[in-house]
């Protein structure tokens, strides 16, 4: 979900299209998507005349991932990780991007893919900025198009 100011301007989810060997690998993955995204946004509104010029915060609830983002060292573990999702990488040490991480509680995007309890779905709604409102079906509805 990507925010400007206070509202919501995207969001998307959607099953990555290949197999992750770790949580890490998965969530390192889906950060390099967003990384694009990101770019992709930054160049929209530039366009649109809103220039962006601080780092993009990306939130993130894998200590590992932000750790390999962080660190320019190919490590072994990591080597099945294909070269373009590294992507990411590249921005966080041009200090484009700046990945930090978020505890899974806090994890507000959560509302898109989970079944939620009462109180963390209220609390959610509210950190976006979403107004409860009393609707009620009784009473009449009145036809405001005359056909005569």
């Amino acid at each position: 979900m990507f925010s400007f100011g206070s509202g919501a301007v995207s969001w998307s989810n959607k099953k990555q299209p290949i197999v992750a060997l770790s949580s890490t690998e998965a969530k390192y993955r889906g950060a390099a998507i967003v990384a694009c995204e990101v770019i992709w946004l930054q160049k929209l509104f530039s366009n649109l005349g809103q220039l962006v010029d601080a780092p993009i915060v990306i939130y993130c609830d894998n200590i590992s991932s932000i750790l390999l983002t962080n660190n320019s060292v190919y490590h072994a573990r990591t080597k099945h990780i294909e070269v373009h999702y590294h992507f990411i990488r590249e921005k966080v040490l041009a200090k484009e991007i700046n990945l930090i991480h978020v505890n899974t509680e806090d994890q507000i995007v959560d509302i898109f893919t989970k079944a939620l309890g009462t109180n963390k779905l209220k609390r959610f709604k509210k950190m976006f900025g979403v107004l409860e409102m009393n609707l009620s079906l009784k009473g009449s509805v009145e036809n405001s198009s005359s056909t005569s």
